[in-house]
C-alpha cells in the first residue's frame, strides 16, 4: 500500500507570497504555504493544483510546480513546490474553509514569529537563492 501524501506550495511573485491561515485551527494557528492532504488516488501535483484552487482560488498546471522539498514523514510523503509567476493572480478574499489569506515579501515572512515550523526551513533556503 503506498503512503498518503501531503503538499504544499511556495508561490512566488513579484507583489509577494501568499500565505494561508485558519483561525478555526486549535492555538497556535500559523501562517503556512498553502496546501494540504492528497486524496484517494490523487498524485501530489494533482493535489497542490487543487489544494491552491481551494485556499486561493489559484488556477495553475503541473507544468508549473517544481519541487523544492520531498521528505517521508512516517504517516505520508510531504511534497514542497514551488511556482513562479510574473504577477499576482487574482485571489479569493478567504479559501473554501474560510481560511485567511495574506500576501507578504519574502523577507517579512521569516521574520514572522507565527510562521509554520514545518514550512519555515525549506522556505529559508528558496528565499535565500531569490536574486
Amino acid at each position: 500500500m503506498s503512503k498518503g501524501h501531503a503538499v504544499a506550495v511556495l508561490l512566488i511573485t513579484p507583489q509577494g507570497i501568499p500565505l494561508v491561515r485558519d483561525p478555526k485551527k486549535p492555538a497556535p494557528v500559523f501562517w503556512k504555504l498553502p496546501g494540504g492532504r492528497g486524496e484517494a488516488a490523487e498524485t501530489a501535483q494533482g493535489c497542490a493544483i487543487r489544494e491552491l484552487e481551494e485556499e486561493l482560488g489559484v488556477s495553475l498546471s503541473e507544468n508549473d510546480l517544481a519541487v523544492v522539498h520531498s521528505e517521508d514523514k512516517g504517516s505520508h510523503i510531504l511534497t514542497i513546490f514551488r511556482a513562479d509567476l510574473t504577477t499576482l493572480p487574482q485571489m479569493k478574499s478567504e479559501g473554501d474553509e474560510r481560511e485567511e489569506i495574506g500576501v507578504f515579501a519574502p523577507r517579512d515572512i521569516l521574520a514572522k514569529q507565527d510562521f509554520f515550523p514545518n514550512h519555515r526551513k525549506v522556505v529559508g533556503k528558496v528565499l535565500a537563492a531569490l536574486p
